[in-house]
């Protein structure tokens, strides 16, 4: 990060340097605008059907209700009739209807607008009516069931499905996945479920494109993914973004129990998040109330001690359904394939929906997660001895102190309220308080040139603390909805957010300190096997530190279709970003330093989707990068920020009425300021120190597809590459494998054995190579990995399942993660979990 000096002209500032992209995306959003707010604010009605165009019958009234989103024709019939309908939004994100006009009594109207749906509306009372799924007797039944071919939206707990019918996350527009011009991987519940995935980590460990190179052990700052050549840094939680240069708000360790889904939006997403790298974003997305009462417990147990039990329970919680809610609880203990390692973590999470008024929701929620890691190590294996052969080390051996700890905790307070007009539109206002904190002890093993095979000398024993507690406050507001320009119906949303990230804590000391924190071992042998070494005294200094990052942003996007083939997305954002940080001497005042400023940076989005076939779509988007940087150099001066653009195309297809999606992309990504890490070298305060690489290109491409092949048989995976290069067109991140290949499947067994759901899973990466990595600059490469997994789940009755899952079936040896070191993956483990649903 740099502070701009004077005269310095930030690179996209509005109006200061023209740019013709920004300039037609204002001015096509400035036309949106004004045709939205000067004329009719519902679609044009769709043309009646044939045979309705007649004087009404007995107990028949006149409607005319507009073409559009499922939810919103649902509403405004239902406003018109003068009935109460009562649904769970969340099942109909993604499906349309094409509205009714003519003469039709309730129940008729009804029918009608969800003809083709899966849906039906049963009488609860007078004037009062409510949604359900429709059974093949016609008879409404609770949608607690595998829904039927064509009804996905965007809630995906309860589907069964590995695919999703909607998703917003890269525009905030809600499209299915042929509608978005970028690379979007949704995992769903049933994925989660069936692959036995309780950590954030194992799920992007199983996505497409994400390549995981854990450095560390889990909770420490060594757990790093990677997606198109880049360090995966952008998360969110329900569409509210974490700071990515301030350390602690990461959401490595989150719980998966808490979420309905996670979507991942692969390349820049500056369009939402204001400021991000083009790696990907990823999105966790929490579990909502269920309209109808539903609840589960289950049971887990497996290799290395591990024991876990979650609960889930949700409902209404009034006689008539305007008030719903849903607890989630979780507990876990497990040791590792590291001798001495032991994780232990807790969870609650609540939520509870309100329909204030007809059309108006209000959500209020709490999620409190709980995660320690003692024995853990903060780094690898050495790769080397110091005569520059290789060590070879048992995948058990452990290079952290028994005392070593990394623990952290998160609360978050959140709270929405969303009104959806007659006319399709939606306003929605959110804020969300977290509250995380961490204190980690950190000793571990740590080598610069190797030690000797004979004595165990040569090695170091590097000690530290780091403590902090974390605020971050995140507000935000969008409207969306239908307009109507030129006799066809387009798409607009408009929103802005502005959040506030702060952390503060004591200073500890630490290896940088020197002396006992940074002391040769005596034997590193002896130390690998037992752990015991003496820990330092870890109090507190007498300094206190301290920083705030600032982010407001205003965005618009507009969905045109100049055909009905076509679609046209045009976007733009607008932010400001301001970090600062602070430290106070002893019975001294507060020292502030500025990081990083500035303003009114324009992050434009455009993407085209030309519809090609009905089940085929062609597609291009574009957009620039922009992200302040928390990487230091060798000096603790924070890089400059990353620019640079981004470009994608490709070709997405969908079959069995949306129940699978496929795609193909090639990316390419010019950036400048690029973070390379210094290996061996570290900044005043510690950490790791980078160099700042300019005119760095990413470029590759991905095939991915996920969901219902027939019926019975789901799967998920796909292949891809990333090469990024830097100006003289080397290879960077020679550690992060350039291609992977992930492919899970599960396939349902019918007649006698229709309780039985048999899977597997493919996973494949090619070379890493490490240069100069010993002592004597010998190289380091490891081949091409592959690993495989089972998993088989039994139905014993209709409430309750057993799934079992076995991991790295032929228990394949290899290294997970490298840097300067190495971490091995774990071995073969078996997990079984049995799971009751009433």
């Amino acid at each position: 990060m740099y502070t701009s000096s004077p005269g310095y002209v930030p690179p996209h500032v509005i109006c200061s340097i023209p740019r013709p992209l920004a300039t037609a995306v204002g001015c096509v959003l400035l036309a949106t605008a004004c045709a939205v707010f000067s004329g009719p604010l519902a679609a044009q009605p769709a043309a009646p059907p044939a045979g309705e165009n007649r004087a009404p019958q007995p107990g028949e009234r006149s409607f005319d209700v507009a073409a559009g989103p499922l939810s919103g024709v649902l509403s405004q019939f239902a406003g018109a009739a003068g009935v109460a309908l009562s649904f769970d939004a969340g099942w109909l994100e993604g499906m349309r209807s094409s509205g009714l006009s003519g003469h039709y009594t309730v129940d008729q109207g009804f029918d009608a607008v969800l003809a083709g749906s899966g849906f039906v509306a049963v009488q609860q009372g007078e004037g009062k009516y409510r949604l359900q799924a429709a059974a093949a007797d016609g008879v409404g039944q609770l949608p607690v069931v595998n829904v039927s071919a064509g009804v996905l939206g965007a809630t995906t707990d309860g589907t069964g499905s590995y695919t999703t019918g909607s998703t917003n996350s890269a525009a905030k527009l809600d499209m299915t996945l042929r509608e978005t011009p970028q690379s979007v991987t949704v995992f769903t519940r049933a994925r989660i479920d069936d692959q036995s995935l309780n950590e954030i980590g194992e799920v992007l460990d199983q996505t497409v494109g994400v390549t995981a190179n854990a450095s560390g052990a889990l909770g420490s700052d060594g757990i790093n993914y990677y997606a198109r050549g880049f360090e995966v840094k952008n998360y969110q939680v329900d569409g509210a973004s974490r700071p990515t240069t301030v350390y602690g708000f990461e959401e490595t360790t989150s719980d998966m129990a808490v979420y309905d889904r996670v979507e991942i939006v692969r390349g820049a997403t500056g369009l939402l998040n204001g400021v991000g790298n083009p790696s990907a974003t990823i999105n966790l997305v929490r579990k909502r109330p269920t309209a109808e009462a539903a609840a589960y417990i289950a049971v887990q147990a497996g290799s290395y001690d591990r024991y876990r039990l979650e609960a889930d329970v949700g409902g209404p919680l009034t006689a008539s359904g305007n008030v719903r809610g849903r607890l989630v609880a979780a507990w876990q203990e497990n040791d590792s394939h590291l001798d001495r390692m032991h994780i232990e973590k807790q969870v609650l999470y609540g939520v509870v929906d309100m329909d204030l008024l007809p059309g108006t929701l209000l959500t209020l929620g709490l999620e409190y997660q709980d995660f320690d890691n003692t024995a853990a190590p903060r780094g690898g294996l050495p790769l080397f001895y110091s005569d520059g052969t290789r060590t070879g080390f048992s995948r058990s051996t452990n290079v952290g102190a028994k005392w070593s700890d990394f623990a952290n905790t998160s609360m978050s307070l959140f709270a929405s309220l969303e009104h959806r007009f007659a006319n399709d539109w939606r306003v929605k206002l959110e804020y969300e308080h977290s509250r995380p904190d961490y204190d980690e002890s950190i000793g571990y093993l740590y080598i610069s040139g190797g030690f000797d095979p004979l004595t165990g000398q040569g090695a170091d024993m590097l000690s530290a603390r780091w403590a902090g507690d974390l605020e971050q406050n995140v507000f935000g507001v969008h409207a969306s909805g239908p307009f109507s320009l030129f006799g066809r119906t387009h798409e607009l949303v408009l929103g802005g957010s502005h959040s506030v990230s702060t952390d503060k804590g004591h200073n500890y000391p630490g290896w940088w300190s020197g002396g006992d924190y940074s002391r040769p071992l005596d034997n590193a042998f002896e130390f690998l096997a037992t752990g015991r070494a003496a820990k330092p005294e870890l109090g507190r200094t007498s300094t206190k530190y301290g920083g705030r990052a600032e982010q407001s942003g205003a965005y618009a996007a507009v969905r045109l279709k100049p055909l009905e083939a076509v679609s046209v997305i045009l976007g733009s954002r607008v932010s400001d970003w301001e970090e600062r940080d602070w430290t106070r001497p002893e019975g001294g005042g507060k020292s502030y330093r500025t990081l990083s400023k500035e303003s009114g940076v324009v992050t434009p989005y455009a993407g085209i989707v030309v519809e090609v076939h009905d089940n085929l779509s062609l597609y291009a988007s574009y957009t620039e990068i922009f992200e302040p940087q928390g990487a230091e150099d060798i000096d603790g001066r924070t890089l400059d920020p990353l620019e640079g653009v981004n470009y994608e195309v490709g070709i997405k297809a969908e079959f069995n009425d949306g129940l699978i999606n496929a795609s193909a992309a090639v990316f390419r990504i010019e950036q400048d300021n690029f973070a390379v890490a210094i290996p061996d070298t570290f900044t005043p305060d510690g950490g790791q120190a980078y160099r700042s690489e300019q005119g760095t290109v990413s470029k590759g491409f991905e095939v991915e597809a996920a969901g219902e092949l027939r019926p019975g048989w789901q799967l998920g995976g796909g292949f891809s590459r990333a090469e990024p290069e830097d100006s003289k067109g080397d290879r960077l991140l020679t550690y992060v494998p350039r291609d992977t290949f992930k492919l899970f499947s599960t396939y349902r067994l019918s007649d006698t054995l229709d309780n039985l759901t048999l899977g597997g899973n493919l996973r494949w990466q090619g070379r890493a190579y490490i240069d100069d990595a010993g002592p004597n600059d010998e190289d380091f490469s490891q081949g091409s990995i592959a690993t495989v997994d089972l998993m088989a789940r039994y139905a014993m009755t209709p409430a309750l399942s057993v799934n079992v899952n076995v991991n790295n079936l032929l228990d394949k040896t290899y290294y997970s993660g490298l840097s300067y070191a190495g971490v091995y993956g774990s071995p073969r483990t078996v997990t079984v979990t049995a799971k009751y649903a009433f």
